[in-house]
């Protein structure tokens, strides 16, 4: 889980975002969570001047939605409540992870990421039943698992009524479910993971320090120490025991490989209904952001590509990512261990193993374009028998594809009779070596390029290519803070910024010269970045005295103080549009308050005069503007703070 520190504009961001989805209630307590710290129900009375009820009531509301810890002392009996700001900033992504798992998983996979977003965390029984509320076959058993035919099939009187969207069954939701806990969308709730981390640890050290009565002496320090943090990452890795049971089917496994090539069509694919493994309806699930943000950073990656080298190159990267992120449980090292990654030793995957990436998600399950008829460089390819050297021969007639309806010579004959031209269309398909080396070229190119996007080892026909995150993403924030700089200081600024981010501290009296500018033009935009808090100066004398013209005025530009002053400016602008948001909201109560009525909702355009109508589509389109800065910052926030 990422780590940052808490600035006021961040606090305020939070609570606003709460505020927005859960109401004034919740969003208070969480409040004086964030400003108090850890607090018991009756603190938060006294401290909110509300009834210990609604008190409760809140933190029931916080608690559902995984915005609290919570955390029992055992020797007290009293809970204690701690603020959780990670998954506060993060509903401000929450149209982002639908929109990127419907891109990657299809609209049945973001329908129940939604469903399980919007409560919080649900039981698996809850969520298929929910899900076969609104889009799944009328008739059902009493578990909701059937998957016998509608019941109205064989009305005469629903033979003309074409259903709106496929309907599904129980078993299909379940092997949905079970995908993405597989791929790390979803994971299973624990009581252990609704405590914060200290708590956990102090907990753990607790209970291991019972074997100690007399206290730790020498070596027994780094024993215990040990002790204490290996049982904190089996505890957090506990939760990943389900996820790695259906890995092989989902991930790995055949079964994998059917469910993506059916695109949609499952009746053949792995259900874990049927499995010995199959899930429980009891198990709690919630959202994993952690994963969630593997998957947003490898969209992030593939367009900051694409603009850069090309799309055919950005599409090869993006089946790179695909599969190595199947071995990326979260985007940073995680401060209090788990199921984690080794900056010095990050996971790799071999030429193999994105060539298979690359064709079997070749089609996309949202259905949106003709991608699986073009293999990586445009031309027409073959999904499985690539390695095929046959010709795919078409008989065409008045310009329709038509059957080969020839004699023992195969000569093809139209419509009238008459023979057609024999017309080959993909003469011999690519083989399977050719587009490896087309992909490889691709990813050579990206090994090579000044921003390492990926790292190649091995020989130059095989081996395995990784990515060093850690490195790459060092470079694209410098590449957003330089996009900053410049639109704020003009190119003149930015100059001087990378010579002190080359050359490290220089003197005012030698940056002129190394800069071709004027001393005093860079006297005055030096100062103009300082106060902006991008620049730093070190005053050094040369003797006792202090006079300036015997002192050396070192600039520097500090990396950390302006990567800190610039996400809390970040955050300061998005606390900006959410309150202007508010205020626009205010002015147009009276329209969004008659929006709200049941008998309104869908038909705005029917049940509004004109004048009201075009209010209410005034506010939408000062909506959408304010939501979409708000989406912009946060990729500024994303690149700086989280991948």
């Amino acid at each position: 889980m990422s780590s940052y520190n808490q600035t006021k504009n961040a606090a305020e961001l939070c609570v606003l975002l709460i505020r927005e989805l859960y109401g004034q209630l919740p969003s208070r307590i969480f409040e004086i969570l964030m400003a108090s710290g850890r607090s018991t129900v009756q603190q938060l009375g006294r401290i909110s001047s509300l009834g210990l009820r609604q008190v409760r009531h809140g933190l029931a509301v916080l608690v559902q939605q995984n915005l609290v810890y919570h955390y029992t002392d055992s020797d007290t009996s009293r809970t204690i409540y701690e603020a959780n700001h990670y998954f506060a900033y993060n509903i401000v992504r929450n149209g982002k992870i639908l929109d990127c798992v419907h891109r990657n998983y299809g609209e049945d996979a973001k329908r129940i990421v939604h469903l399980v977003m919007a409560s919080g965390h649900m039981r698996v029984g809850s969520i298929v039943d929910a899900y076969l509320k609104n889009h799944g076959k009328l008739a059902k058993n009493v578990n909701g698992l059937s998957d016998q035919p509608n019941s109205h099939e064989d009305d005469d009187s629903f033979a003309d009524t074409a259903p709106e969207e496929p309907q599904v069954s129980g078993y299909q939701v379940l092997d949905d479910i079970a995908h993405l806990i597989a791929i790390g969308i979803l994971e299973p709730l624990s009581p252990k993971m609704l405590q914060s981390p200290e708590d956990i640890k102090s907990e753990v050290d607790k209970d291991l320090m019972k074997a100690y009565p007399s206290g730790l002496r020498g070596k027994q320090k780094g024993e215990h120490e040990t002790r204490v943090a290996n049982t904190v990452r089996d505890i957090r890795n506990k939760s990943q025991d389900l996820k790695m049971r259906l890995e092989p089917a989902y991930l790995y496994g055949s079964g994998a490989k059917r469910r993506k090539l059916a695109n949609g069509d499952r009746s053949n694919g792995f259900s874990a209904a049927n499995d010995d493994d199959a899930i429980e309806d009891s198990i709690l699930l919630r959202v994993n952001y952690e994963k969630c943000l593997v998957e947003l950073r490898n969209q992030r990656l593939c367009q900051f590509v694409d603009d850069h080298v090309g799309y055919t190159t950005a599409q090869v990267y993006g089946a790179m990512l695909t599969a190595l992120s199947k071995k990326l449980p979260c985007c940073q090292p995680d401060p209090q261990g788990g199921d984690s990654i080794d900056p010095l030793n990050p996971p790799t995957v071999t030429t193999i193993e994105i060539f298979d990436a690359e064709k079997v998600e070749r089609q996309p399950p949202s259905g949106e374009g003709d991608a699986d008829d073009y293999g990586i460089d445009g031309q027409a390819s073959i999904e499985e028998d690539s390695d095929n050297d046959d010709d795919v021969d078409m008989g065409m007639a008045n310009g329709h594809l038509n059957g080969t309806h020839g004699g023992d010579d195969g000569e093809a004959f139209g419509q009238n009779g008459a023979k057609d031209t024999k017309v080959k269309f993909a003469d011999k398909g690519p083989t399977k070596a050719e587009r490896m080396q087309r992909m490889r070229q691709h990813l050579l190119v990206l090994a090579e390029s000044g921003i390492h996007f990926v790292r190649h080892s091995g020989t130059r026909d095989q081996g395995e290519w990784t990515v060093d995150f850690e490195v790459l993403f060092r470079q694209l924030r410098f590449v957003e803070l330089d996009t900053i700089i410049e639109d704020t200081f003009g190119r003149e600024g930015l100059r001087l910024i990378k010579i002190l981010r080359a050359k490290g501290k220089i003197d005012d009296k030698t940056l002129p010269t190394m800069a071709l500018m004027q001393k005093g033009d860079v006297h005055m935009k030096m100062v103009e970045m300082e106060l902006a808090g991008f620049l730093d100066v070190q005053e050094v004398p040369r003797d006792n005295n202090r006079v300036a013209a015997r002192t050396l005025f070192l600039w520097f530009f500090d990396e950390h103080r302006t990567l800190t002053r610039t996400l809390d400016n970040t955050y300061k602008a998005m606390v900006r549009h959410l309150q202007r948001l508010d205020v626009e909201a205010q002015k147009k109560k009276n329209i969004l308050s008659l929006v709200e009525r049941s008998d309104v909702q869908g038909m705005e355009e029917e049940k509004l005069s004109g004048d009201a109508f075009n209010e209410y589509q005034s506010f939408l389109d000062i909506q959408s503007r304010l939501l979409g800065q708000v989406s912009k910052l946060d990729d500024l926030v994303s690149v700086l703070r989280d991948f």
